[in-house]
C-alpha cells in the first residue's frame, strides 16, 4: 500500500513539541517561542502511513466554529449569565483525524408472533398467530482509526464513531490540505481496523439491524427473534475527517467545545450556575405536596370508600395542576431572562474581541 510521510516536528529555538502544523506548508509558527521554522522537513522525524483513499473536506471556517461556540453557550440553560465576562478561549485546534470506513449490506430473517384479545361472555380469549420476515438495510459509517494522546480525549470519543455520506467526501488529495489558508493539524492511523472492526464496527450494525428488524416487524409482534448476517463492502478504507476542537477558561475551570468540520454535529462542556437551578427548583416541593394529596384522596375513595374522598380529590387536583402551571411559568420567566443576560453578554464580548 502506498504511503505519506508524516511530520512530528520540534522546535529547533525551545524544542517544543509543534502540534498544530500543516504539513504541506514550508513555514510554521512555534506556539510557545514563536520562532518560524521556515524549512521544517530538516526537523521532521518521518513517519509513514498509508495514503487515504477519501478526505471530507472542511466546509466550515474558524469564525464559524467561534460563533457556534457563543450559540451553544447562549442556548444552553442553567449556564451563568456572566460566562462571557470571564470566558478565555485557548487555541482552536483544526484537524483532519483518520477514520476506517465500514460499509456493506445486512440481512436478517426474523420470527415471532401476534397476539390478539377477544371477549367471550366474561372469559378473555387470547389468540396467537405466528409471523416471519426478513430485514434488508445498508450501512454506512466511519470508526476513528486512532488510539492514543495525541489528541484530547474528549475529541476521541466524539468522533469514535460517525455516519458517512459518499456526497461530503471527495477523492483525496493533498493539494486540498495544502491550499488550506489556516494551519490544520494531521494524526497518523495507528489502530489496527479489524480490531477497530470488532470492537466497534460490529456492535453498530447490530444496533442498525435491531433498529431495521423492530421497524420492519412493527410493534404488535411479540417474542422477536433474529439472526443477522453481513457483507462488507467496504472493509476499513481510509478517509480523513475534519474537525474543529478549543478548550475555553471560565473563573479559573476548564472546559471545551468541538464540531465537525461540517457543522453538522457538535459537542459543549459547560459550567453550571447552581443557583439558576436552585431558583427553577425553588417551589418544586408544593408540586410533590399536593401530588401526594391527590394520591390520599384516591386511596379514601377506592380503598376506604369515605364520602369526603371526592373533595379531598377535588382539591388536590386543582392544586396539583396549579402548581404545576407555577412551577413551568417560573421556570420559562427564569431561562429566558437568563439567555437573555448571556445574549447580551456575548454581544459585549463580540464588541471587545472585534
Amino acid at each position: 500500500m502506498a504511503t505519506i510521510e508524516l511530520q512530528q516536528v520540534k522546535c529547533p529555538n525551545c524544542g517544543a513539541n509543534i502540534s498544530q502544523f500543516n504539513r504541506f506548508k514550508q513555514s510554521v509558527e512555534c506556539p510557545y517561542c514563536h520562532s518560524v521554522l521556515q524549512n521544517p522537513n530538516a526537523i521532521a522525524e518521518q513517519k509513514s502511513m498509508p495514503v487515504p483513499e477519501r478526505i471530507i473536506p472542511f466546509t466550515t471556517r474558524e469564525s464559524d466554529f467561534g460563533m457556534r461556540l457563543i450559540k451553544a453557550l447562549i442556548k444552553r440553560n442553567y449556564v451563568p449569565t456572566d460566562v462571557f465576562d470571564y470566558l478565555k478561549p485557548g487555541d482552536v485546534i483544526k484537524a483532519y483525524l483518520p477514520m476506517f470506513l465500514f460499509e456493506g449490506v445486512y440481512r436478517a430473517p426474523w420470527n415471532g408472533k401476534v397476539v390478539h384479545t377477544r371477549k367471550e361472555g366474561e372469559n378473555t380469549i387470547r389468540d396467537s398467530r405466528y409471523v416471519n420476515g426478513e430485514a434488508v438495510g445498508n450501512f454506512q459509517f466511519m470508526c476513528l482509526a486512532y488510539e492514543g494522546d495525541e489528541i484530547p480525549e474528549e475529541l476521541r470519543n466524539f468522533a469514535r464513531l460517525v455516519p458517512y455520506n459518499i456526497n461530503d467526501s471527495q477523492q483525496y488529495s493533498a493539494s486540498i490540505i495544502a491550499n488550506d489558508p489556516e494551519d490544520i493539524s494531521t494524526i497518523s492511523m495507528n489502530a489496527d481496523r479489524d480490531q477497530i472492526w470488532s470492537r466497534r464496527g460490529e456492535q453498530e450494525v447490530k444496533r442498525l439491524v435491531d433498529e431495521g428488524v423492530r421497524n420492519s416487524a412493527g410493534s404488535s409482534v411479540e417474542s422477536l427473534n433474529y439472526n443477522y448476517s453481513t457483507e462488507l463492502k467496504s472493509n476499513g478504507r481510509l478517509v480523513l475527517m475534519p474537525y474543529w476542537f478549543l478548550y475555553y477558561d471560565y473563573q479559573g475551570s476548564r472546559y471545551h467545545f468541538m464540531m465537525d468540520g461540517l457543522g453538522r454535529s457538535e459537542s459543549l462542556n459547560a459550567p453550571t450556575d447552581k443557583g439558576q437551578k436552585d431558583d427553577v427548583n425553588q417551589f418544586n416541593w408544593t408540586i410533590w405536596l399536593t401530588l401526594a394529596i391527590l394520591i390520599i384522596g384516591l386511596l379514601l375513595k377506592f380503598a376506604f370508600k369515605l364520602d369526603f374522598a371526592g373533595a379531598v380529590i377535588g382539591a388536590g387536583g386543582v392544586a396539583f395542576l396549579a402548581s404545576l402551571l407555577i412551577y413551568f411559568f417560573r421556570r420559562r420567566s427564569i431561562l429566558k431572562a437568563a439567555k437573555r443576560s448571556r445574549d447580551l453578554g456575548a454581544a459585549r464580548f463580540l464588541q471587545r474581541n472585534g
